[in-house]
């Protein structure tokens, strides 16, 4: 467990082996950090379910996050699950998350 904004997320699990619930609710992109166990967000997202076919790897900024990352096995991925949530609740906590964490989707030289 993690928490961002006051609210618990389940992990980050490494992307390439994570087992998304089926639900709806808010996702966390997130990157390792410098020292063991700590990680930095790349990007927050929602979804009306989680569990939907490839929704990391269908986002748009995907590529970018693989630029920054070098590799999918650096990608991790933290959930917090809304059930029964509107897409208008997803988004307020959604950029609560942002203005908190700034998240930044440059790309290292």
């Amino acid at each position: 467990m993690i928490t961002l904004a006051a609210r618990s997320f389940a992990g980050p699990f490494m992307a390439p082996l994570w087992l998304p619930p089926r639900s709806a609710g808010l996702y966390a992109v997130m990157a390792p950090g410098w020292r063991l166990l700590t990680f930095r967000a790349l990007d927050f997202g929602e979804a009306e379910d989680l569990s939907s076919r490839d929704l990391l790897r269908q986002h748009p900024k995907y590529p970018e996050w693989l630029s920054i990352l070098g590799t999918e096995w650096n990608l991790y991925v933290a959930t917090h699950e809304m059930p029964l949530s509107s897409a208008a609740e997803r988004g307020t906590l959604l950029r609560e998350l942002s203005r908190e964490y700034r998240p930044e989707f440059k790309p290292l030289a």
